[in-house]
């Protein structure tokens, strides 16, 4: 698979202070680069968690990627049993955040 760059030069969806879509969260505890770089496939999208977050890439036209959260109960069965094999999230947490919506503030 060809290397994966986060790069949201001059991309204005998600940006603050007065931009459309989902804000992305600014407690986000790991670099976008570094969830792109250890997110796993689920058809056109990359998939991978952060703290309370279930996040969701995609690649544009033009070879940038672009991540967002989405709410834990959109996250594909196949991208979670991926996620759980990798270690990145737990059965446990995941049912959690799935009963309280745990980062659904920032999920479109």
């Amino acid at each position: 698979m060809p290397e994966r760059i986060y790069n949201t030069d001059g991309y204005r969806k998600h940006k603050r202070p007065d931009d459309w879509g989902s804000l992305c969260p600014d407690d986000l505890i790991e670099s976008p680069q570094a969830l792109l770089d250890s997110a796993v496939p689920d058809g056109d999208a990359v998939y991978n968690v952060c703290g309370k977050y279930a996040l969701r890439a995609q690649s544009h036209s033009d070879g940038r990627w672009h991540g967002h959260p989405i709410p834990w109960s959109r996250l594909p069965s196949e991208a979670r049993r991926a996620l759980i094999s990798a270690g990145r999230l737990t059965k446990e947490f995941y049912l959690k955040a799935v009963r309280k919506n745990l980062g659904n503030e920032h999920a479109s």
